[in-house]
């Protein structure tokens, strides 16, 4: 029986039968689709993904800033709730919120819920200058669960602190629950001038916010 037990192992090698010993995906940091470099992300908090991959350079202030038209002082107030994806972590959870330009270009940042987690934030770490975030940005620790409202504020300011012009604006909103696969992002438009108003965006039904209220008040019309 002792002769036929190397033919034997042959045999199960052959096969398949005997699989290898498990390692840790540490072991492979290139290995899968969020990893660093690629436009979506990264696999892993400690992986450093290539910002903007996909956008071009992220980390310049608006051309023009307010020498480009009127730039009226004031504040936006940005309030919303989320709901689960059922995501690898659910119903611990990512956020940020960021304001663009209507052609695509980074204004700043006004909410991030991540910390180690940000890179699991795929669409903001693509989006973002993630080293210059913006004055007004409000920063916390991963989330533990969704009961929590969210509230930000912008002052109207880029990356760089410059008052930018009046007019429409891009918000973005990204709630994640993995760090395997991206999340989800919602957009809407905004405006930034001399007339207040507050209003609520609709929602996706399916998507992972429950409602959003956003509300524009310049500093002249703010009374006493």
């Amino acid at each position: 029986m002792s002769a036929r037990a190397p033919a034997l192992l042959c045999l199960l090698l052959a096969c398949g039968c005997l699989e290898e010993p498990r390692v840790r995906q540490s072991a492979y940091p290139s290995a899968g689709l969020y990893t660093p470099g690629n436009r979506l992300g990264a696999s892993d908090p400690s992986d450093t993904p290539n910002p903007a991959a996909g956008l071009g350079e992220r980390c310049v202030s608006l051309p023009g800033g307010a020498d480009a038209g009127a730039a009226t002082a004031g504040t936006l107030t940005l309030e919303y709730t989320t709901r689960s994806l059922e995501g690898r972590y659910a119903p611990k959870n990512c956020t940020a919120a960021w304001i663009e330009t209507l052609d695509g270009a980074y204004v700043a940042t006004i909410e991030i819920g991540a910390a180690l987690r940000r890179p699991g934030l795929v669409y903001w770490q693509d989006h973002a200058c993630v080293e210059k975030t913006g004055p007004d940005v409000v920063t916390s620790a991963t989330l533990a669960d969704h009961e929590r409202p969210h509230t930000a504020f912008w002052k109207g300011f880029d990356l760089d602190e410059l008052a930018v012009p009046d007019g429409t604006y891009v918000l973005q909103i990204e709630v994640t629950e993995s760090d395997k696969e991206p999340g989800e992002i919602s957009t809407f438009e905004i405006d930034k001038g001399q007339e207040s108003y507050s209003m609520s965006l609709p929602v996706d039904v399916d998507g992972p916010l429950v409602d959003v209220s956003v509300s524009w008040m310049p500093e002249d019309a703010g009374g006493d």
